[in-house]
């Protein structure tokens, strides 16, 4: 957004440009437009782009980024509990192994996303 001292010279000008252009109502339209260009809604601000690793993270914890932090929190809750190798009982070797690397990688991506967001 454009600072108080860039602002109104834009929409002065726009109206005095809209005046000799358009008699009165060119005045009107140029204030508008004056105005319009001078909030920056002619060229919006682009969204700052997560990185990659907080996105994968996200996507791990299958919560969007802008969940709130209880939900973040839920989310990570019922993973650990879906996937944690106590809760497979007598399984075979395999299924503990994939049930631990997954149980590393929700850990880490909650971690990720508190370190991130400040959570406690």
């Amino acid at each position: 957004m454009m600072g108080r001292t860039l602002r109104w010279p834009l929409v002065i000008g726009g109206m005095f440009l809209g005046y000799l252009l358009g008699g009165p109502l060119g005045g009107f339209a140029g204030l508008g437009l004056g105005l319009w260009f001078s909030r920056g809604l002619a060229h919006p601000r682009r969204k700052t782009a997560l990185p990659e690793d907080i996105r994968s993270a996200y996507r791990t914890l299958g919560v969007k980024p802008k969940a709130s932090n209880e939900a973040v929190r839920n989310a990570y809750r019922r993973l650990m509990n879906r996937h944690h190798p106590d809760k497979l009982g007598a399984a075979d070797e395999e299924a503990m192994e994939q049930a631990r690397q997954r149980t590393l990688a929700v850990r880490d991506a909650f971690e990720r996303i508190r370190r991130r967001r400040g959570m406690h």
